[in-house]
């Protein structure tokens, strides 16, 4: 009756590492997509040719990102613009004519733009970097229950082949 018991055992065994080994091998594979996006975040601007070559899994995030990253910039530009250009105007005073005075107003944008484009950037990096750890987490528990399983999986196939032993008949010259 053992063997039938270590049996089944070793074939519930079999299915949980098959199962942990697919589990794992998605893991890894969304793990690698995650740094590889981090290392295309974390590069400043995101072009075009990035976006084409960032894994297909990323694909959705990266578009997120984009949106998300220009209407936070516009957001800071359009909030913190009037202040700068009064800043700018007081510190001119009335020497300033209306070709300068155009000019500093778009360079003010433009700065502005950029530095809301790099709060938005290391907003992705934060919530990247948590995802990572979290998936690298994830990663190791399932590594070590596949070790733990390995080990129970090759100990149950030894109780096997011992009740097959048992179980054979044994014939003896006397």
């Amino acid at each position: 009756m053992s063997i039938f018991i270590f049996s089944a055992r070793v074939h519930d065994l079999i299915y949980q590492k098959s199962n942990i080994e697919y589990r794992l091998s998605k893991l890894t594979k969304r793990l690698r997509d995650v740094q590889q996006y981090a290392a295309t975040i974390a590069n400043g601007g995101i072009s075009i040719g990035d976006l084409l070559n960032s894994p297909g899994s990323m694909m959705g995030r990266t578009l997120s990102y984009l949106g998300f990253a220009h209407n936070s910039a516009l957001a800071y530009m359009n909030q913190n613009a009037p202040y700068m250009q009064q800043l700018w105007a007081q510190q001119m005073g009335q020497n300033q004519n209306p070709q300068q005075q155009q000019m500093m107003q778009q360079y003010i944008m433009r700065q502005l733009y950029a530095q809301g484009r790099d709060r938005a950037m290391q907003i992705e990096t934060r919530n990247l970097k948590l995802e990572e750890d979290r998936l690298q987490q994830e990663k190791e528990r399932l590594e070590t229950l596949g070790k733990e399983i390995t080990q129970e999986l090759d100990e149950a196939k030894k109780a096997r082949d011992q009740g097959i032993k048992d179980m054979a008949p044994k014939y003896t010259f006397a």
